[in-house]
């Protein structure tokens, strides 16, 4: 399934698997926003995958953000986003809260 987005304001709403065929698509939905100032959410509500060239994409853009003195906040994230992001411990990092 390939990656669709929409944009909502300062809201990236993600839908699709984020894997390795389509992080490039999730880094260039990410720089669009590069110039937009203030936080940055972005709903992970309907990925049901997603593996590490996805999360190092996030990351970057994390990385990018923080930067510049601005933020970027994963939101409303799937079981399977936040099983990885515990596994990955970073589901502090990008303001998740712990699904329990």
């Amino acid at each position: 399934m390939p990656l669709t987005y929409t944009v909502n304001g300062p809201e990236l709403i993600l839908s699709g698997r984020l894997d390795a065929q389509n992080a490039l698509d999730l880094r260039a939905a990410l720089a669009e926003h590069a110039g937009q100032t203030g936080d940055l959410r972005v709903d992970m509500a309907d990925v049901p995958f997603m593996d590490s060239s996805a999360l190092a994409a996030l990351v970057s853009a994390l990385k990018d953000r923080r930067r510049e003195g601005r933020s970027l906040r994963l939101t409303r994230a799937s079981p399977a986003v936040h099983e990885l992001m515990s596994l990955t411990m970073l589901g502090r990092v990008f303001g998740l809260e712990d699904p329990r």
